[in-house]
């Protein structure tokens, strides 16, 4: 493998973890703006200069979901607003509640 495929594939697997951690639903942010939300975060995480913060995160929150993203995350406020739509909607589908 060469340099850059072995750092698309570390920088895709940090992604994952990421959003699995923060409890984003991965379908719903492929079908945001018809995609176009997913693969801005894909070349956000791929630019980024935080990796080593990533894992150090990611390896601090082991075992653990739903967490708030890291403010050093180019990707934060998007796997927020991902996360909170999930919670919502979890929230919205419980017998007894008005939404």
């Amino acid at each position: 493998m060469t340099r850059i495929s072995k750092n698309i594939e570390a920088r895709a697997k940090l992604m994952g973890k990421m959003m699995d951690r923060c409890d984003v639903d991965i379908q719903r942010l492929a079908a945001e703006r018809l995609g176009l939300t997913l693969a801005s975060a894909i070349r956000s995480c791929g630019l980024c200069r935080n990796a080593v913060s990533c894992e150090t995160w990611l390896a601090a929150t082991a075992g653990e979901t739903a967490r708030t993203p890291p403010s050093f995350c180019p990707n934060a406020k998007v796997f927020e607003a991902m996360a909170r739509a999930v919670r919502e909607n979890a929230h919205s589908d419980r017998p007894g509640t008005n939404a």
